[in-house]
């Protein structure tokens, strides 16, 4: 991880809108950055008035050099992030590093993805790493967590992953009287769903979330038959 001597650049903001109410879409040019985004998974660091922070990447590499952020409001960093992202603006970040989730393994192999609260940005720019190289992957299942039905990020894009070969499993875990779907965490629903047919035993994970849902992941994936070393994280 870069130490205190990160260097930052400032950066246009392309566009910015509210994925939802706690979560901010922010798109920036990063230009000669760009160089360093190698693969999905990785991570910039963002400098604000008040300190600076760790963000994953919220989309794939991508020619025109653009890259997406998922911001949750609420703290003081990612507030100040949010406020000076305006479309026009600049941010000052850093180019990204962190070595991103292996995928080489995972060629020729069914895909368990498990994503919760801002976790699903890391997991977004897998999604979209596997649609574009779709015909390597076998089966794909999502199984992304929110609280609330209400909580769920991009869900103006779940139907095209779904039309891409992304099975899509939205699991609330609080009570929701308007969601008609099935409840509970991630790594229950998947339980629950054999999941998503794909065979534990073949299968490569990927997980992105709080550390006590990683742990429960985890030790629910081992419990199946998924060997330790086909569990990735980001980091």
């Amino acid at each position: 991880m870069p130490h205190s001597t990160t260097t930052y650049q400032a950066v246009p903001v392309l566009g910015a809108e509210d994925e939802t109410p706690s979560f901010r879409s922010i798109r920036v040019a990063l230009g000669p950055l760009s160089g360093s985004h190698g693969v999905p998974g990785q991570v910039v660091k963002i400098r604000a008035p008040s300190g600076e922070a760790y963000f994953a990447l919220a989309s794939a590499p991508a020619a025109d050099g653009s890259a997406d952020l998922l911001v949750k409001r609420g703290g003081k960093i990612a507030d100040e992030v949010i406020a000076a992202a305006q479309p026009g603006s600049t941010v000052e970040v850093s180019a990204p590093f962190g070595k991103g989730f292996p995928l080489a393994g995972a060629e020729g192999r069914d895909l368990l993805l498990f994503a919760a609260g801002s976790g699903v940005a890391p997991i977004r720019a897998l999604v979209q790493h596997v649609i574009a190289h779709r015909d390597l992957f076998r089966r794909v299942t999502l199984f992304y967590g929110q609280r609330r039905g209400a909580d769920f990020a991009y869900r103006a894009e779940h139907l095209d992953w779904e039309r891409h070969g992304v099975r899509v499993v939205l699991c609330p875990s609080g009570a929701d009287d308007a969601w008609q779907g099935v409840r509970g965490r991630v790594q229950e629903v998947a339980r629950s769903l054999a999941f998503g047919g794909a065979p534990p035993v073949d299968s490569v994970a990927f997980v992105c979330g709080m550390s006590a849902m990683v742990n429960d992941v985890r030790a629910t994936l081992a419990g199946a038959g998924v060997p330790p070393q086909a569990v990735h994280l980001n980091f």
